[in-house]
């Protein structure tokens, strides 16, 4: 049901959101689109009613609406961003860009109040990306790109490259204590370095290793043509063959078929250096090598790229859209993160589980059915048929539990005599995860560091579930006649 929600709703509810919504005002629409998100959600965990929204989204992992939309803004404003300078969008963004600055009351907005919550400095740094296709009549500027499924295969011609071609380049990326780095290298007939060249990337905040493999490509290209002409330019006149072995099958594929997406300026250049070399008589290829398969020409690559991961750039490429999108992301979820831990709503559930917001909560309830997730969430949000919560909400008029005791979720689990047969079970099952009520029930008190691995998480999930059933504590106890109130279902 949540993929439902997320596939169908909140993109019709979302439509058209950056012309209508501005991030920064709009608190009054914001109010009844988080009524339409509250009653899928209720749906979603079979919850209470009476749960908060905030602890809704939490344990849902789904976001809330205003930072949703945020991210919507934000994410269009940076595609926007990288389209060439001559599209006509680019008068209405500069436009906002003048209107973002501006101090009293104007015309609203939106995309001037979107502006705000981003910095100009970064968006003006983003790679260009053409939407045009690339024309159909152009040539193909690799005689061939050999991408063998097989790795055995691979091995082996890579070992045998050398006698098929006249000059072989091997190009590599790799990252080290926050940075990338790239590097080509060429190889004699006794594995000596011919000619070497390592770039400095940048952190990898901006770019990612996908892309300094492109980058790594680019300048191997560069490379096969000054070997070339230096050893056999004055020897032969035939036309001569050049192979780059890369061990990123990704890479090659993007090459192969390049696409309109982040990246396209690393991909547009090495086919444009392709082709340039191509027209210097020089019959290009790329191939793929297996990693780790102890190639002297790839190990040699990918030393120099982690040596050259480091401080610095040395290439003349744009920061990447993809990165700017997920540190956007990332802003949106520790934005999110801080206005949960700021909150006075789920003072229980908080307690109980201090990783929250984690994606782990969708994989809690996604393999529960209805009966189980609508006694998963009881325990979790404290908003259940215990005597505690009843009395709050003047369904009984004390909060003991039949030994006398006040009932909660902790009494009820660690503590109640009336339990003692079936808790040996429960017990047995769970073993050091009983010591915790905060473990019991798949959380951590211990932040993000302290979180338990996913699979002994949902078995001892699946064993306090069990319990829960079999106390028969977690159902319904009002009298017959009284309308079930409290239950989300």
């Amino acid at each position: 049901m949540r993929q439902i929600y997320q596939a169908c709703v909140t993109p019709v509810v979302d439509y058209a959101s950056t012309v209508w919504h501005g991030p920064l005002r709009d608190k009054t629409h914001l109010r009844h689109l988080n009524t339409v998100q509250r009653a899928p959600l209720i749906r979603i965990l079979s919850a209470f009613r009476t749960v908060a929204t905030a602890t809704l989204e939490v344990e849902a992992h789904v976001l809330p609406t205003h930072p949703r939309l945020r991210r919507r803004a934000q994410h269009t404003i940076a595609k926007l961003h990288t389209l060439p300078r001559n599209h006509p969008i680019w008068n209405t963004l500069l436009r906002a860009q003048r209107r973002r600055n501006n101090i009293g009351n104007y015309a609203r907005f939106p995309l001037a109040e979107a502006l705000k919550t981003m910095e100009l400095q970064k968006l003006d740094e983003l790679e260009t990306i053409d939407p045009r296709p690339p024309p159909p009549w152009r040539s193909d500027p690799f005689t061939e790109i050999e991408l063998d499924s097989n790795r055995e295969t691979a091995v082996e011609r890579a070992e045998n490259v050398r006698h098929t071609s006249d000059i072989v380049v091997y190009s590599d990326a790799s990252g080290r204590e926050g940075y990338l780095g790239a590097a080509a290298v060429a190889l004699d007939d006794d594995s000596e370095i011919v000619k070497s060249q390592q770039i400095q990337v940048r952190p990898m905040d901006r770019w990612s290793v996908h892309v300094a493999e492109f980058i790594g490509i680019f300048y191997a290209i560069s490379m096969v043509f000054k070997v070339t002409h230096r050893l056999l330019g004055s020897l032969e006149r035939r036309r001569k063959t050049g192979t780059i072995l890369c061990d990123s099958r990704s890479a090659l594929q993007a090459t192969q078929t390049p696409r309109n997406r982040s990246g396209q300026q690393i991909v547009h250049a090495i086919l444009q250096a392709a082709t340039e070399v191509q027209t210097e008589g020089i019959a290009l290829r790329l191939q793929w090598v297996p990693g780790r398969c102890d190639n002297p020409g790839n190990d040699a690559a990918d030393r120099l790229a982690k040596d050259a991961a480091c401080p610095g750039k040395t290439h003349p490429f744009r920061p990447l859209l993809s990165r700017e999108s997920a540190r956007l992301r990332s802003n949106i979820l520790n934005q999110w993160e801080q206005e949960w831990r700021s909150s006075n709503k789920g003072s229980h559930l908080r307690k109980l589980d201090r990783t929250l917001p984690a994606t782990y909560t969708r994989r809690l309830y996604g393999s529960l059915p209805r009966n189980r997730a609508y006694l998963l969430t009881q325990l979790r949000t404290g908003h259940n048929w215990l005597s505690t919560y009843a009395k709050a909400f003047r369904f009984r008029d004390d909060d003991r539990c039949v030994c006398g005791a006040q009932e909660t979720v902790t009494h009820v689990l660690v503590d109640c005599p009336d339990l003692r047969d079936i808790r040996r079970e429960l017990r047995r099952e769970v073993g050091d995860a009983f010591s915790s009520v905060s473990s019991l029930l798949g959380g951590s008190t211990e932040g993000k560091k302290g979180k338990p691995d996913t699979v002994s998480r949902a078995k001892t999930v699946k064993a306090v579930l069990d319990f829960a059933e079999a106390s028969q504590r977690f159902w319904s106890r009002a009298p017959r006649g009284q309308p079930n109130s409290g239950n989300g279902n």
